[in-house]
């Protein structure tokens, strides 16, 4: 037959090394791990996320308006319709990246 080893129970090293030490410091302001700033970015992530298919189509639908606003003033000065699609195509790109590329740590979506 085999021969049944019997762990100690309550006493011994394991029971020594069952309780771990508390860490040494501790950050503040940083309550779990998570600062003011990540639970920020979650919530916006979450609400652009649930917005995001009717958001997608406005930002693009402004996005071709802004094109056709460029050209009819390409040759007026002091307009800055180019600059003003630039900024408007990378403000739909930045928030197609962050829906789709960013997902909040330790959060279950």
């Amino acid at each position: 037959m085999a021969n049944i080893i019997q762990f100690p129970r309550g006493s011994g090293l394991l029971a020594q090394h069952a309780e771990l030490p508390l860490p040494a410091f501790k950050p503040f302001g940083e309550p779990h791990g998570e600062t003011i700033f990540s639970r920020l970015l979650t919530v916006a992530w979450v609400v652009i996320t649930l917005m995001w298919p009717v958001l997608k189509w406005i930002l693009s639908i402004d996005v071709v308006f802004q094109f056709f606003r460029m050209i009819y003033h390409w040759g007026t000065p002091d307009m800055h319709a180019g600059w003003t699609l630039l900024l408007h195509f990378a403000a739909l790109t930045s928030l197609t990246c962050f829906v789709s590329l960013y997902k909040p740590k330790g959060k279950k979506f």
